[in-house]
């Protein structure tokens, strides 16, 4: 499908919320990113599997490799990635990857778990407990987008929030300024002490997300 594009290029001077272009009809899903922890890049958005920064303050424009076709194709894995289930995202072993929300529009290729867009911008962010409220305000301001605190590691944040899709879908379409008040309201209960099952083959898991087979993560692996 394809959705409209935005009118123009956003302004550095816009607000604090610019980062994302007005298009009503944009896509909205979940999707990871790093911070990174050096000094020079410790306000930057980094694709997890690419390695590189997401611009600040205009939207992300996808590019492929290949000069038959422009991303996303259907018969390509190129694009910008979002998904429809948090459960679904992959981690890596670091604590510097963050969970958010983002806008996807123009050219959009839907999938079994989610979305390939060529356009799209973060809605907001959220880190977990480890990442300082200097480099949470750093990326605010970098991105114009709100950069919230999680009192649980994003990956067990994003295990909860699947298994509550009623609250998932209230914080992604809901209005912007109201997700650090949604999210503090469900932080008594998320923070109680629970047990992780055990999987069949032995490995732990919390709330029932466990490991999947390496050629299936590698299938949902999040640009």
């Amino acid at each position: 499908m394809t959705l409209p594009l935005p009118p123009g290029p956003t302004r550095p001077d816009a607000g604090p919320g610019l980062g994302v272009p007005d298009v009503p009809e944009a896509v909205l899903g979940w999707r990871t990113w790093r911070i990174g922890r050096r000094a020079q890049r410790r306000a930057e958005l980094i694709a997890p599997l690419a390695g590189s920064a997401w611009p600040a303050r205009r939207p992300f424009v996808a590019s492929c490799g290949s000069r038959d076709h422009a991303p996303p194709s259907e018969r390509c894995g190129c694009g910008l990635y979002a998904v429809a289930d948090p459960r679904v995202l992959e981690w890596g072993p670091s604590e510097a990857e963050v969970l958010g929300a983002v806008a996807l529009w123009g050219q959009v290729v839907e999938g079994t778990r989610g979305w390939r867009a060529s356009h799209a911008y973060p809605r907001f962010v959220v880190t977990g407990p480890t990442i300082a409220t200097e480099q949470r305000a750093a990326l605010a301001r970098r991105y114009g987008v709100p950069v919230l605190r999680s009192e649980v590691p994003t990956r067990t944040l994003a295990a909860l929030l699947g298994s509550e899709p009623a609250v998932a879908g209230a914080l992604l379409r809901g209005p912007v300024d109201e997700v650090e008040g949604a999210l503090a309201a469900r932080m008594p209960e998320w923070t109680r002490p629970r047990h992780p099952e055990s999987g069949r083959d032995g490995s732990r898991r919390w709330f029932g997300v466990g490991r999947r087979s390496a050629s299936r993560r590698r299938a949902d692996e999040v640009r």
